[in-house]
């Protein structure tokens, strides 16, 4: 225990790293012994393949579970710098509590400060990971463009988001002026300031993630789809660690500031200036004067950004001009569903001058657009399915295990049109075989999703 003590005190980020590292391990190992096992049985799978298996699944389950265990271990590793900053100088816990205060006392501001601001940007990238890649968000999608099965649109107005990225900056900029300015030498005003900046970016953050958690989706049946998951009680993790930095911020400045009474009696000839160093010489109203202070500051940052062609309201319309989420107050277009079969999506998703869209059809009770490509294509299955269904059964096997993942991998218009190229020549083989079995191929083919 005294050389784990000993690693938080002297190395507290470099001991943060290696906790995360050990959870991950924790938490991976089961997870990719219990993958193995499962598909060692579903595909009965020689020793060989177990062990090529094992150490693929272990690195990928690895990382993944690093990247799931580091969020909380930050938090909880914030949590223990602000219960620090809280028993340093309280009577209640003198004696007590040594290793938090041994915490406190080792930590420097500007190398913590700069690590924390890394740390939250790794959380916003994994956080633009899960959105993107588990739930479907495109980011660039306005709300009036239609979009296809789960598909979500923008989270925040494109042309509104400068304005969005700047409030969050303030935090990073609000934190890193006070980090980077020695408490001798920085004045109240700067220090409330700071609080006033910080203020902006933690309020930002948590509209932010109250926004995402009411993400859902409309398909042709009118019927909201809401995408809520236990995944995104992750996205919190980013407001909660903001809220705490800040908290702690407030703390600390409030316990190590001192008034210079030699310098206050200099302006005492002056009744309105007295008052106001009064009170800004009193750390304990910095916290209700940085709320005062948010206003201007607010009026200030949207002036300027009317220079660059934002709306004055841009920071209201950042959320409410959106749709799919909690603020949003837009209708969109109901989404197109097609299925992973990748022609399906060439056919919903590619430019309409290649893909030659011709009307909707319907697969599975859905309504799917269908173009030439994607009728040959079923109705040459339809063919093997009739005069061969063995092997009709192992090529949809093969199919269904490859062509699922390829087609999810499909989000471009371009991507499509390019898979559409790809499938030309495998269209004209499956039309020289419809036309050689079937007395009436053209009808067979307008059969199609019917």
């Amino acid at each position: 225990m005294k050389r784990i003590r000993k690693l938080i005190i002297n190395h507290p980020y470099g001991s943060l790293m290696l906790f995360c590292l050990i959870g991950g391990l924790i938490v991976g190992l089961p997870i990719t012994m219990f993958t193995l096992i499962r598909e060692v049985i579903k595909y009965q799978i020689d020793f060989k393949e177990f062990i090529f298996g094992f150490f693929e699944y272990f690195w990928m389950t690895i990382i993944i579970c690093i990247c799931m265990v580091f969020p909380v271990v930050f938090t909880l590793f914030e949590m223990m710098q602000l219960f620090a900053v809280h028993v340093r100088n309280n009577d209640r816990f003198k004696g007590r509590f040594i290793l938090f205060k041994e915490l406190f006392e080792s930590a420097k501001p500007v190398s913590g400060a700069v690590f924390e601001i890394i740390t939250l940007l790794f959380g916003v990238l994994l956080e633009y990971i899960l959105l993107a890649g588990l739930h479907n968000v495109i980011f660039d999608a306005q709300w009036s463009v239609e979009l296809r099965n789960s598909e979500l649109h923008a989270p925040i107005n494109p042309d509104c988001m400068l304005t969005f990225e700047v409030m969050c900056v303030m935090f990073v900029f609000g934190y890193l002026v006070w980090a980077f300015t020695s408490v001798k030498k920085r004045p109240p005003l700067l220090t409330v300031l700071c609080f006033s900046a910080m203020y902006i970016g933690v309020i930002e953050a948590f509209c932010f993630t109250i926004h995402i958690t009411g993400m859902n989706y409309t398909l042709e049946n009118s019927v909201k789809n809401y995408c809520f998951t236990s995944e995104l009680l992750y996205t919190f993790l980013i407001p909660l660690n903001m809220l705490l930095i800040l908290v702690r911020v407030i703390l600390h400045s409030v316990q190590t500031h001192e008034t210079d009474l030699s310098r206050s009696i200099k302006i005492e000839s002056s009744s309105i200036l007295s008052v106001c160093n009064r009170i800004l010489n009193n750390a304990k109203y910095w916290p209700l004067l940085a709320v005062l202070f948010m206003v201007p500051m607010l009026g200030i940052i949207i002036m300027i950004l009317t220079l660059f062609g934002q709306a004055p309201d841009a920071a209201i319309k950042a959320f409410t001009e959106t749709a799919n989420y909690t603020f949003s107050t837009k209708i969109p277009p109901q989404n197109v569903f097609y299925d992973e079969h990748y022609l399906c999506t060439v056919a919903a998703g590619g430019h309409k001058k290649v893909v030659k869209p011709l009307r909707m059809g319907k697969r599975h009770g859905h309504d799917v657009v269908v173009n030439r490509q994607l009728m040959v294509a079923n109705a040459f299955e339809q063919i093997l399915e009739e005069k061969t269904p063995t092997f009709h059964k192992h090529v949809r096997s093969f199919y269904d295990r490859y062509g699922f993942p390829i087609a999810r991998l499909i989000k471009s218009k371009y991507v499509a049109d390019l898979i559409w190229f790809i499938m030309k020549p495998l269209e004209w083989f499956f039309l020289f075989v419809i036309y050689l079995v079937d007395v009436n191929p053209e009808d067979r083919i307008a059969r199609q999703y019917l």
